[in-house]
């Protein structure tokens, strides 16, 4: 795609407040308090609960085909739901009140007989909680993100919405990785009773703060470029295979996804292997809480950062920066061995990767975001869930895809986390899926990043012409006979003018 504009700034003021930006993010700091364990979960049901590494590959390689249906169909419901009722508010309460109660029974395994915690778990228990795990968070998510897209028109503001809804998740996880340094513990390490504790304060921290999401933040109905303002009801049967094809003929978004899929089988390789790399391999399982606790408080430190530099680098170049940090602490991981590591050259490792991927979790919404309005001009009609729902997917989707191959490369080699001693086939395996692999793959998507055509000063091309498509939508509408406003006539974008041209390829 090229987009040929003449010269051009975006004049629109910033018009979010920081506490509305927080309380969009407040959701988000129970929900990753929730999510933090899913770094270790893998090694807590190998080591605790007694699952053998291939079985743990065999559920998550399930999990992905599940949730290759679901997210799809989620952002697909979620959109036709806001188009008829203009807020995406009742996805995001089932899916955050489903998400505590699918988080205990996943980190607490009971013994229904006994009613104590199981000392062996079956890999069905665990496929069965992982699904619903996964099922509540894409029901809270995908609509979640969508909605931050709202916000705001202006490309930069973006950048804030996904910086305050970013420091919140950041804050979550890291009080996730804090509950192990509490002194009623008997170690610092990550145990079954910390996950029991940890689902116990970030249940009871869900509601007060879904309850304050959505009573401060409104909804904001987009108008609908096919229509007057207040029709914005899409018809009600839909064509898939336009929808589809629509979605895939969005180059940048090709160009973003090709990118976010090198990014998330690379991170989900790394930090699946991770907890058992440092816990059984590097012995420095009772420094691993304090150590992702530090990095990740140094990491929101950086998101201030990573925000002024997307202003006057570019979204594209920060990113490219941060994966340039995030390969960096990959390669030092790769380095580590147990005659001569402390937990202080891990630390200086994972600040690098986390501060890398705070910036990621900045950039990839706020230009899908872009794309999105791009999307929206180009094509006719908002679909903002259903670009989420592929965001997500890909999340999960590549990231455990990664993590399944990184447990199976372990596997294979003969890596074993319950003994103390290693072969070297078993250690290079290990650090082939912790390190080497994922930095190769986090070089690629470099390459892809590159090539994302969709610049702050084209989206406010972009946006200046579509808003001028549904002003001019709306006094066509309101000049008809009511009969013809209430069918929903599409103004066609081809046969909009305008003095700024965008050309697409």
């Amino acid at each position: 795609m090229s987009i040929n504009t003449v010269s051009c700034t975006q004049t629109q003021e910033s018009t979010l407040s920081l506490a509305l930006g927080l309380a969009y993010g407040a959701p988000l700091i129970s929900l990753y308090f929730l999510f933090g364990p899913m770094a270790i979960l893998q090694g807590i049901y190998a080591k605790y609960f007694g699952l053998a590494l291939t079985t743990i590959a065999t559920v998550i390689f399930i999990a992905r085909l599940f949730d290759a249906v679901t997210d799809p169909i989620i952002g697909y419901c979620a959109d036709r739901y806001y188009a008829r009722r203009g807020s995406r508010k009742p996805f995001i309460v089932i899916g955050g009140v489903l998400f505590v109660v699918s988080s205990w029974f996943l980190y607490v395994p009971i013994n229904f007989e006994s009613s104590q915690a199981s000392a062996s778990v079956s890999g069905t228990y665990f496929l069965g909680w992982f699904l619903a795990f996964y099922l509540a968070y894409t029901l809270f998510e995908i609509p979640h993100l969508a909605w931050g897209s709202e916000l705001s028109s202006n490309s930069q503001e973006k950048n804030k919405v996904y910086g305050l809804r970013a420091f919140c998740g950041f804050f979550g996880t890291l009080l996730f990785f804090v509950i192990p340094l509490l002194p009623w513990f008997e170690t610092t390490e990550i145990t079954p009773q910390t996950l029991k504790w940890s689902v116990l304060i970030a249940g009871a921290l869900m509601l007060p703060m879904l309850y304050l999401c959505i009573k401060a933040v409104p909804d904001t109905r987009k108008r609908s470029v096919q229509g007057h303002p207040n029709n914005n009801r899409q018809p009600d049967k839909e064509n898939l295979r336009h929808l589809f094809i629509t979605i895939f003929a969005n180059k940048p978004l090709r160009v973003l996804t090709a990118a976010h899929i090198c990014t998330g089988f690379g991170s989900g390789m790394s930090f699946t292997l991770l907890f058992l790399f440092v816990d059984a391999y590097l012995d420095l399982g009772q420094y691993f809480a304090l150590v992702y606790a530090v990095s990740f408080g140094l990491s929101i430190v950086t998101l201030r950062l990573w925000y002024q530099l997307s202003i006057s680098l570019g979204k594209q170049t920060t990113w490219m920066v941060a994966m340039g940090l995030v390969v960096t602490g990959s390669m030092g991981i790769g380095l580590l061995s147990p005659s001569y590591t402390g937990w202080l050259s891990l630390l200086t490792c994972m600040t690098l990767i986390f501060s890398g991927y705070a910036a990621f979790n900045i950039m990839v919404p706020s230009l899908l975001s872009d794309i999105i309005d791009y999307g929206t001009w180009k094509f006719g009609r908002d679909r903002s869930a259903t670009y989420f729902s592929l965001y997500t997917f890909i999340n999960k989707t590549v990231g455990a895809l990664g993590g399944a191959l990184g447990l199976a490369i372990a596997g294979w080699a003969g890596f074993d986390p319950t003994v103390t001693s290693h072969s070297e086939p078993a250690i290079a395996g290990m650090r082939l899926g912790v390190a080497w692999i994922p930095a190769l793959m986090i070089l690629l998507s470099i390459v892809f990043i590159k090539h994302i055509p969709i610049t702050a000063r084209r989206h406010a091309v972009i946006r200046r012409r579509l808003d001028a498509r549904l002003t001019r939508s709306a006094r066509v509408v309101d000049n008809q006979p009511e009969s013809l406003a209430s069918s929903g006539i599409a103004i066609s974008p081809k046969n909009q003018t305008s003095t700024e041209t965008i050309t697409v390829i």
